[in-house]
């Protein structure tokens, strides 16, 4: 089914860009069948993110993370090097680590089987009671590929794929220039959402919502339909210019800085309500790139590589399968957006926040990870509630008899570009 799907999106009138037209199937969304294909062909082929090192900063340290129906424990072993290994134990299966913790071994508490943190068997209880058993290797916790780039550990279920870097490509070479590596993880939101992962995915891909669902961003945020849109291989980038009022908005509201610009502004050490911008925001803007460069390069942060527009705006990159990183000279934010394992009207919309600290080389505790669910859990960021009001919805609409599929418009081409990359592995034989 999911094959046939694939080769009736495929025909259709092209755009200017070289996209079909054609409707995007409501069973995408709605089709165990697809989940099925989606972590058989997609998240079991492909580089995914399992955490910050952060959460597996010290020896001993362990996190355990489900890829679907797939176990999966990042751990830091005594030789200091990070690893991420198959969380079953190889006598009856139950699940070795089931909580983010410190550990001396990793140690199933069925029957006590027990491993060293590289994988390799340390003890097996009354082992001469498996009569004919001889090698050790064959109950040593099957490994997974394990790599961390930029304070972020990445894993791989297939262990015939590419390396990281030439999976993240040109999108992984920009983001690296920011230097990731020297923000510190300070936030984090586990969300429970009723609506399909790629519906999570898409709300995050594209601008052209921005009018209607987020109106308020039009203060300090150009929305225009001529945003700049970058697709690198699997990957995408949307620059969101940030620092002045959207075009789209009459004149007499883009004289004066609203809160939201001001705010803005203020980070960046500029007076917004400064007579000399009274109608010159865009002048503002300027003042606001100089100011956060030499904010940052006065606490010890080396910005030369990145752009003045870096200095303002979002450069937002989507990294296939799953991922938007939201990223500014000061701080980043990741989302996730993590399929149910079986249902394909269940996601979690997993968020992160990461900010340069005061002076280079200053940590911080590791954030306390906060849980909700739907429309009951309210983010301090608005713009997200204001997002996941609208997926639940999307995920009832999918679901009509009166609904054909989805349309896209060039404003919204990174989500034709994504799809297109999923059926690139959907399609492939096995």
């Amino acid at each position: 089914m999911t094959g046939e799907i694939i080769l009736a999106e495929n025909k259709g009138v092209l755009d200017a860009d070289g996209f079909s037209t054609s409707r995007i199937s409501p069973h995408r969304f709605t089709g165990r069948d697809v989940l099925s294909a989606e972590f058989e062909k997609v998240f079991s082929k492909v580089w995914l993110l399992a955490c910050p090192v952060a959460d597996v900063a010290r020896p001993g340290d362990a996190f355990p993370i489900m890829i679907g129906k797939e176990p999966v424990v990042v751990v830091h072993g005594d030789d200091g090097a990070i690893r991420a290994f198959y969380n079953v134990c190889q006598h009856r299966g139950r699940q070795i680590v089931t909580e983010r913790r410190n550990i001396r071994s990793l140690y199933c508490w069925f029957h006590g089987f027990e491993w060293n943190l590289d994988g390799s068997l340390r003890n097996i209880p009354d082992k001469e009671s498996f009569q004919g058993y001889t090698d050790e290797k064959d109950v040593a916790l099957p490994p997974i590929r394990c790599q961390v780039w930029q304070n972020l550990v990445w894993i791989n279920l297939d262990p015939n794929a590419g390396s990281l870097e030439e999976f993240l490509g040109e999108a992984g070479r920009q983001l690296a220039g920011y230097g990731l590596d020297t923000y510190n993880f300070v936030g984090e939101q586990i969300v429970e959402w009723d609506c399909n992962w790629k519906i999570a995915a898409d709300a995050f891909q594209e601008g052209y919502h921005g009018p209607v669902t987020h109106p308020q961003l039009q203060f300090y945020l150009e929305d225009a339909e001529d945003m700049p849109i970058d697709l690198y291989g699997l990957h995408s980038r949307g620059l969101y210019h940030m620092g002045a009022p959207c075009s789209r908005l009459p004149e007499e509201q883009r004289r004066k800085a609203q809160p939201g610009l001001k705010a803005m502004a203020a980070a960046a050490g500029v007076d917004a309500d400064a007579d000399e911008y009274e109608g010159r925001l865009d002048d503002m803007r300027l003042a606001m790139q100089r100011g956060m460069r030499a904010k940052l390069t006065e606490a010890g942060y080396d910005v030369a590589a990145l752009s003045d527009d870096q200095m303002t705006d979002d450069f937002h990159y989507f990294i296939f399968p799953n991922i938007t990183i939201n990223t500014f000279a000061e701080r980043f934010s990741i989302f996730r957006y993590m399929p149910h394992a079986d249902d394909p009207g269940r996601a979690t919309f997993w968020v992160q926040q990461f900010e340069r600290p005061a002076e280079p080389g200053m940590t911080v505790e590791r954030p306390k990870t906060v849980h909700g669910r739907g429309l009951d859990y309210k983010f301090e960021n608005e713009v997200y509630n204001q997002d996941a009001r609208n997926v639940p919805w999307l995920q009832k609409g999918v679901n009509s008899k009166g609904f054909k599929g989805m349309l896209f418009n060039r404003q919204e081409r990174r989500l034709r570009h994504f799809y297109d990359s999923l059926d690139q592995y959907l399609a492939a034989e096995d």
